[in-house]
């Protein structure tokens, strides 16, 4: 008992050669294991307040959610951007294509996840020295930590390619685990994907259907980030596989009100396929409406109206039919506080304001300051579908199959259908795919790793005329962790 003990403090603390700031942080958590240590670890209990804190720390919610989100995956494309407010001189290296190989954003959100992967391991580890355990409950266990695991490396790679593999035997001394920390290299593009593959695979097989309670990991999560991990990286076949599993699950579906998806009226959907659960409470908050409300906008009492502003393309506004209803939560006029009609989309001579406002995330009624309780969304339905729209015709071309899944998703939101007539080449559907999925999922981050996938991410920073250069489809490993690792070795173009 005293050795796993040990071995817990060691596997937790493993996140140490990653965490070259934040030491608070670090110091809470190792205080948090000696929490009663002799009967941590009797039975499942331990091991479920140790799944309980790698869920917690994997959570992309409040500040993590809006830098990962929008300065990292979308202030840098054709979609938002941000000015004003103490956040202009972090936002503007993103937007402008400039960021550092010390950015501290990025070394931030680096250390978050390899802590939740330290949680997830931590989980690993310990639940198989547990004896008596029910077989399915054990496998459970491993499924979820393995999920978080694996989602938290997915963001890592969405990022910055290919990271190290933490990987603890179950035998390693404490002296092991600590080496293995300090002097992992990078794994390769076939040894990384093919370890997220076995994680995700595992968790479908061992998760629940259902979604309880909300925010667990699910099977059909474990699909969907398969999905997303094989469109990223183009296996067709693949993403063809895997969306049908999901389709046949028959456990999701389009919510019939676009409007109110994201609303917190709207949390009982069928759409969401896994999400971070969100409280108007601090530290477990969306906060993204303080950063997209525009100037003396008429909020309520309780809310908050930041300096930093989210804003919007008018070009990218003007891509959406005027039926639309997607288009409906992108704000182009207000009336302010002193009764003023404030313009957005144009001024007055046609010129673009690009100031647009995305109230995508409707602002929570019950918000406590800037905390709102908005779900945040991971994946959803619509993505699955889009992403097999997109495998189909990367296959075969435009097929009616292919056009029927683009049309569920935009009857859904009152845009013309289409025919398949009007796409008679695979290139014409791919162009409208993209557009279509910039107009789905504005302001969910996902719109860098679709211009990438596509190669148009580079070309559309240069036609903003920033010098994107092409090594930019990568951000650089932190230096920091450089630094502290030896064997890490940096992306191309930031030696």
């Amino acid at each position: 008992m005293i050795m796993s003990i040990v071995k817990l403090k060691y596997i937790l603390l493993l996140s140490l050669p990653f965490l070259t700031s934040g030491c608070k942080s670090f110091l809470e958590e190792a205080v948090y294991t000696e929490y009663d240590p002799n009967g941590f670890l009797k039975d499942e209990s331990g091991i479920d307040a140790l799944l309980t804190g790698a869920y917690a720390r994997s959570r992309i919610i409040a500040y993590d959610h809006r830098n990962y989100v929008y300065l990292m995956n979308e202030f840098n494309t054709d979609i938002a951007f941000e000015t004003g407010g103490g956040l202009e001189a972090d936002a503007a290296p993103f937007i402008q294509f400039n960021w550092a190989v010390n950015n501290s954003i990025l070394n931030s959100f680096w250390q978050k996840m390899y802590q939740a992967i330290a949680s997830a391991n931590s989980v690993l580890v310990l639940s198989g020295q547990l004896t008596g355990l029910d077989p399915d409950k054990s496998n459970r266990i491993q499924a979820e930590a393995r999920f978080i695991r694996a989602s938290s490396y997915y963001f890592l790679y969405n990022l910055f390619g290919p990271t190290p593999l933490i990987d603890i035997p179950s035998d390693a001394t404490p002296e092991e685990i600590e080496e293995i920390g300090k002097n992992t290299p990078r794994a390769t593009h076939e040894e990384f994907v093919s370890y997220l593959v076995a994680d995700f695979e595992f968790a479908a097989q061992y998760l629940p259907l259902e979604e309880n309670p909300i925010g667990r990991a699910t099977k059909g999560a474990a699909w969907g980030y398969l999905t997303k991990l094989y469109l990223k990286e183009k296996n067709w076949e693949k993403v063809l596989e895997v969306s049908q599993s999901i389709i046949d699950s028959k456990a999701y579906e389009l919510y019939a009100d676009y409007t109110n998806l994201f609303n917190v009226n709207g949390e009982t959907n069928r759409e969401f396929i896994f999400r971070a659960p969100c409280l108007p409470q601090s530290g477990y908050h969306n906060n993204y409406m303080a950063h997209a409300f525009p100037p003396n906008y008429p909020i309520l009492t309780n809310q908050v109206n930041f300096g930093a502003q989210f804003r919007t393309y008018s070009a990218f506004y003007k891509t959406f039919e005027a039926e639309d209803k997607r288009r409906e939560l992108l704000i182009r006029s207000y009336t302010d506080n002193t009764g003023n009609t404030i313009e957005l989309l144009e001024g007055g001579s046609g010129k673009a304001l690009d100031d647009v406002r995305s109230f995508k995330y409707w602002p929570d009624p019950n918000a406590v300051g800037e905390a709102m309780g908005n779900d945040i969304v991971y994946i959803r339905y619509a993505d699955i579908l889009l992403s097999r729209a997109e495998a189909i015709n990367e296959l075969s071309g435009p097929t009616q199959e292919c056009i029927d899944l683009i049309n569920a998703v935009r009857q859904r939101a009152n845009a013309s259908l289409l025919a398949l007539a009007d796409y008679p080449t695979q290139a014409s559907l791919r162009d409208f795919l993209l557009a279509e999925r910039g107009r789905e999922f504005y302001s969910e981050g996902l719109r860098r790793e679709d211009l990438i996938r596509h190669g148009k991410f580079i070309n559309s920073g240069r036609e903003r005329r920033y010098p994107a250069e092409d090594y930019q489809v990568l951000y650089p490993i932190p230096l920091q962790q450089i630094d502290a690792n030896p064997n890490l070795e940096q992306n191309e173009g930031y030696h």
